[in-house]
């Protein structure tokens, strides 16, 4: 559990010094630096800017979190299992501190015109990406080799 919470304490820091140098150097107007760009906006809503209740998006993500940290502490989860939570835990927090203090989640990467996003989406993304993969593909294949 040492080494989980490390990890967790270690994302979460480069999510949320990552949001404060955003609000202190970016703009609206971006700066390039390629192929990103790093431009600062705020996302009151969910994925893409969906619109969606501030009050319920920190109900779900609470409930979110819960969720995964009765995973990590009750669930015997396999090392790849345990990573990809650890991810999807850590952008989620980093998201909801933003939502609590900010009123809104600091976003200010964009790649190839993607929407912009941040350090905590990525993590969530990996986490979804790594959990599926073990998920979907590495249990089969293995149990199909038993």
């Amino acid at each position: 559990m040492k080494r989980v919470s490390f990890v967790i304490i270690f994302l979460l820091l480069i999510d949320q010094i990552s949001k404060i140098m955003a609000r202190m150097f970016f703009t609206v107007d971006s700066e390039t630096l390629a192929p990103f760009e790093f431009q600062f906006t705020e996302n009151t809503g969910i994925a893409f800017s969906i619109p969606f209740p501030p009050f319920l998006l920190i109900i779900i993500t609470l409930v979110i979190l819960g969720f995964l940290s009765w995973a990590m502490i009750k669930e015997s989860l396999l090392e790849w299992e345990e990573v990809g939570v650890v991810f999807i835990f850590s952008g989620a927090l980093g998201n909801l501190i933003d939502r609590i203090f900010y009123g809104s989640v600091t976003d200010f990467i964009k790649i190839f015109g993607f929407p912009i996003f941040n350090f905590a989406d990525i993590w969530i993304t990996a986490g979804i990406v790594i959990f599926l993969w073990y998920e979907l593909i590495v249990k089969k294949f293995k149990s199909q080799k038993a």
